[in-house]
């Protein structure tokens, strides 16, 4: 692959997904762009038939998708393999069960063709594997569309979340400053950690990436939670520590952005200790409260502002466990 000719590298993450696998590789398969892109699949040591599904499409686009292989070591090591091997200028992540919206991707292409920024941010859409729907799409409210603005001074203005899904970044930046964790989880990582590097963005309205959601064993999924908590506690305390080295260098308006977006990831492992249910949740959930508010007040500031935190008041025993049923039954129906 000439790495000149490459506008976008998409690291697609795989392990046994053959039964999903070609619903994403073939969204990548269209003459508009297929010699604009690389497509690198990481076979993450599956043992079922993706590594077979996958390598018809390599031996068809030889110049555009290709497959890597490693043992089995989850999906943040699968990432970095990606990230490792990209020669695009820009590059962006789909789960090998998600896909894009390839007529959207087209135009995409040839807007990064004429840009030279950071970040690019599209949307998203999620698609119910149950009820087989596209739900409506997720976008960034209040961004500029189509034009180069300055990250930092947009982000102090507006603070949107951003999440994997909206996101394309320069892949020079991501080889020099972004190493995900193995296993599941990682996707804040990956949004968080090139974000003191990001200096000009671009927004456009285009829906992109098509989010599967609500299937079984899905990372996400109440039961994986409830295995995988501890887990989910280890990025977090990583992404911490990245917030706490990386302090000193941020402004003040981009310090601001990072703090709001990591309290937004402690409220979501409230969720994963709460979906846990075990007997000392409420102590549990305490803890973590008190830890962030002595270590990281600014986090902690933005913390307090989130609704489950007042409605549970920070932690209130029997708060809690109204909460933990009421999500339960939520989750139920997801």
């Amino acid at each position: 692959m000439a790495a000149s000719k490459k506008i976008l590298s998409i690291v697609v993450a795989a392990y046994n997904r053959g039964s999903m696998i070609d619903d994403c590789l073939k969204t990548f398969c269209d003459k508009r762009f297929i010699d604009d892109i690389e497509v690198i699949v990481v076979n993450d040591g599956s043992t079922d038939d993706t590594v077979k599904r996958a390598e018809k499409y390599c031996k068809k686009y030889p110049k555009s998708i290709k497959i890597i292989h490693q043992e089995n070591a989850g999906a943040g090591a699968a990432v970095n393999n990606g990230i490792k091997h990209a020669t695009g200028k820009y590059l962006r992540l789909v789960d090998g069960d998600d896909w894009v919206i390839t007529t959207n991707l087209a135009k995409l292409v040839e807007e990064l063709k004429n840009l030279d920024v950071d970040a690019v941010f599209t949307n998203y859409v999620s698609y119910h594997n149950v009820k087989k729907e596209l739900l409506d799409p997720v976008k960034i409210i209040d961004m500029p569309t189509g034009k180069v603005f300055n990250f930092d001074e947009y982000w102090y203005r507006y603070n949107p979340p951003i999440r994997m899904h909206h996101s394309t970044f320069r892949t020079s930046i991501m080889k020099k400053h972004v190493k995900l964790d193995n296993g599941y989880y990682t996707d804040s990582q990956y949004v968080f950690y090139p974000t003191p590097y990001i200096k000009t963005a671009a927004y456009f309205d285009l829906d992109i990436y098509v989010y599967r959601v609500a299937c079984a064993g899905q990372s996400i999924s109440p039961e994986k939670m409830r295995t995988n908590r501890g887990r989910h506690y280890e990025i977090l305390e990583h992404i911490l520590q990245f917030y706490k080295e990386s302090s000193p260098k941020l402004s003040p308006n981009v310090h601001h952005y990072l703090a709001l977006q990591i309290s937004g990831f402690i409220i979501n492992h409230f969720d994963f200790i709460l979906l846990a249910h075990e007997k000392h949740m409420a102590r549990d959930v305490k803890k973590l409260f008190k830890m962030i508010q002595k270590k990281y007040p600014k986090i902690f500031k933005e913390l307090k502002e989130d609704k489950k935190y007042r409605i549970t008041l920070g932690g209130n025993a029997v708060l809690v466990h109204i909460f933990a049923f009421y999500l339960k039954q939520r989750y139920k129906h997801l």
